[in-house]
């Protein structure tokens, strides 16, 4: 059984992931891609101003930074990478007075900042300069080390290639990137079946709003997955914390 610190690093990097690639996705699609933020018409508003150009380098920002974080291989890249592109979005959106959508923005920047917390051993050498730190891999660390990372980036940038051109591909390619990143997340480092489901539950929700437009009662269905999903995190939050208090204790005794 994974930590619980572990599992929600998890968690968050495959929430942010799928949030951000999603969102650029849909913003070369012009808006024909599943997704749960927007804006896709970001690139029509932004030519208004002959700044089209400037959409589509943040639609593929943004599908990068996703892809990153999905891959688990290169999640604290992708980290690193989306907490500029966060505080522009989050300035843009204060500035421009979008209702709701600052404060939206100022959670997926607090999350972002909370996995680079989780991450600050890597980090010590920035503040210590002159000190010799041994960082010391992570269980989750092992996660992604697999051709299956390789295989997800592969197909998350098809899909942003083929974006412009064939939406069934697009969907195709992002199906097959959410199996695969799947497959990277539990074929190593994840044995425990309830840590299974929990963290196979958020890419068949990804895929259901990827097909939503061909799959019957995909909204209920998104409602249930989501409803499991946070049901099953609770009791599993509570006996990672309750397995932890059984461990210390009998070592609390011992000393």
């Amino acid at each position: 059984m994974l930590k619980n610190k572990d599992l929600l690093a998890l968690l968050i990097r495959i929430f942010l992931g799928y949030i951000f690639l999603s969102a650029g996705i849909c913003k070369l699609t012009h808006g024909n891609f599943g997704q749960i933020i927007g804006p896709p018409w970001l690139e029509e508003r932004l030519a208004e101003y002959g700044l089209g150009l400037f959409a589509q380098v943040v639609a593929v920002s943004q599908v990068v930074c996703g892809a990153l974080l999905l891959s688990q291989r290169f999640s604290l890249l992708g980290a690193v990478m989306l907490v500029p592109m966060n505080i522009s979005i989050l300035a843009v959106t204060i500035s421009q007075q979008w209702a709701g959508t600052p404060s939206i923005n100022a959670v997926l920047l607090l999350l972002n900042l909370s996995l680079l917390a989780m991450e600050y051993p890597k980090f010590r050498f920035l503040l210590q300069a002159n000190t010799a730190f041994k960082i010391k891999p992570t269980r989750i660390d092992q996660i992604g080390q697999n051709m299956f990372s390789w295989l997800g980036l592969a197909f998350c940038f098809l899909a942003m290639a083929a974006a412009s051109f064939n939406l069934v591909l697009t969907n195709l390619f992002a199906v097959l990137a959410f199996s695969t990143f799947a497959l990277t997340i539990i074929r190593k480092g994840v044995q425990d079946k309830l840590d299974v489901v929990l963290l196979t539950l958020p890419f068949v929700t990804m895929i259901v709003l990827t097909l939503g437009r061909v799959i019957i009662f995909a909204e209920p269905l998104l409602a249930l997955l989501v409803l499991v999903e946070a049901l099953l995190l609770v009791v599993r939050l509570f006996l990672g914390a309750r397995r932890k208090r059984e461990t210390t204790q009998p070592e609390a005794a011992l000393s």
